[in-house]
């Protein structure tokens, strides 16, 4: 059996391919390959240059941002290019759709139409973040046949069953990029644990994953080494939580990675947790060439740190910025996340989260708050009448929630933004191709 795997444009105002890689689809060609099955993929975001901004081009705006000034795009390679990729795979029995963000949905309803173009009589099947933090709203707009919330165990037996296919694995596994799957780029992403032992009260992290599963970091090194014989360079980290168990975990793994002698640079887009960084971690980072680290502050407000997950401080903070920079990160190599629009917080909170930043001397990045359904800053925003609880997920999108929702004065946002930007010293930050978010 042939299965075709579809990753959907972007659809939004803004995007940036923070080394963007379908992690959940290679999981699925991985379940597919052990039940018989042949996983074919098509990448509507790849080929494209990381860390740098996805090919844009401007569409038509939709309804529910019909008043937004921003203009909306799709992101990614052409509709053409999309329907010549899955003719070459043609044919298949099944096609499977993942989807990254509830509100890139026009992505996957474009990318929905094009295979019923293509193959009409082909069942479409629906996983990911969408369907699974915006049911209803998936089943109803997204034009697939059938919805897959959850991750992929609470779904393996439906799966098999939908495809005809056994429940249990018939032939021995392989690795994704064994399968055929990488497409070349000098980039990738891994992650060394799914889930996070954190429940921050924005994060959708816990109803997203079955709880914290770490790799074996034997597991994580083989599959290191097989992307650097491949030609890969740069290898984000996306993992919720890095640096929890570094000595059992992480530490192995960057351990036979110098012995092998691994051509790779690591990069963190996610954020790190500034109080796991021991003067032993910051070494590390640094002796397997980190160039790019993120540090998650959220907010330099300690009554807003407790109430969001109590995971952080600002000392933890310093402390951190102090030990990255003795084990050699030069300033621009660093950089500190701060939330901007959570409910409730006031635009002098975020200022004093800027300042508190650039006074360590690294860069302050804005990340803009976006509610997600079943978090508990969701339920603060439905409660309080910010939102209804139907809300359209374009309108969740966190480069247009806070403009439509923070009740920020315009003038004082932008220059907050340029005051996050400007230089500190020396430190050169490439504003030109900084992205405005995190993914």
């Amino acid at each position: 059996m042939r299965v075709l795997l579809i990753h959907p444009w972007i659809a939004d105002v803004a995007a940036f391919n923070f080394w963007v890689r379908p992690l959940g689809l290679y999981a699925l060609a991985e379940w597919l390959w052990a039940r018989g099955a042949e996983p074919a993929l098509v990448d509507c975001l790849s080929p494209a240059a990381a860390p740098a901004k996805f090919p844009r081009v401007p569409v038509a705006q939709p309804p529910p941002l019909a008043s937004f000034s921003r203009r909306f795009a799709r992101y990614g390679v052409s509709p053409e290019e999309l329907r010549r990729r899955v003719e070459s795979a043609a044919p298949f029995e099944a096609a499977l759709v993942t989807s990254a963000m509830g509100h890139w949905y026009p992505g996957v309803q474009w990318a929905v139409a094009a295979l019923r173009d293509v193959a009409p009589s082909v069942p479409v099947f629906l996983g990911g973040v969408y369907p699974s933090l915006w049911p209803e709203h998936a089943r109803a707009h997204s034009g697939a046949d059938r919805i897959l919330p959850g991750p992929l165990e609470r779904n393996s037996c439906e799966l098999a069953s939908l495809l005809g296919l056994p429940s249990e694995p018939v032939r021995p596994p392989k690795r994704w990029h064994e399968l055929g799957l990488h497409d070349g780029a000098d980039y990738a992403a891994v992650r060394t644990a799914r889930g996070c032992p954190f429940r921050c009260s924005y994060c959708a992290s816990g109803l997203l994953s079955s709880g914290f599963e770490p790799r074996e970091p034997q597991d994580v090194v083989s599959e290191l080494t097989a992307l650097a014989s491949l030609g890969v360079r740069d290898v984000a980290f996306y993992d919720d939580a890095l640096l929890v168990g570094f000595e059992s975990r992480l530490l192995p793994a960057l351990r036979s990675v110098e012995e092998l002698r691994l051509p790779l640079r690591f990069n963190t887009p996610n954020g790190i947790h500034p109080r796991l960084v021991t003067a032993e971690v910051a070494r590390w980072l640094a002796r397997a060439r980190f160039a790019t680290v993120r540090l998650s502050l959220e907010t330099a407000a300690p009554d807003r740190q407790h109430l969001t997950g109590d995971k952080v401080s600002n000392d933890d903070l310093a402390r951190a910025v102090e030990r990255l920079r003795a084990a050699g990160f030069p300033a621009e190599a660093l950089g500190v996340y701060l939330l901007l629009g959570l409910p409730g917080q006031p635009l002098e909170e975020v200022r004093s989260g800027v300042e508190l930043v650039r006074s360590l001397g690294v860069r302050p990045h804005l990340a803009e708050f976006c509610p997600i359904p079943g978090t508990a800053e969701w339920a603060r925003l439905v409660a309080a009448g910010t939102i209804p609880a139907d809300l359209d997920p374009l309108l969740a999108n966190n480069s247009v929630f806070y403009w439509l929702f923070s009740g920020y004065e315009e003038s004082a946002l932008r220059e907050l933004s340029r005051r996050a930007r400007r230089r500190i010293g020396g430190a050169s930050f490439l504003e030109s191709s900084d992205p405005p978010t995190r993914p």
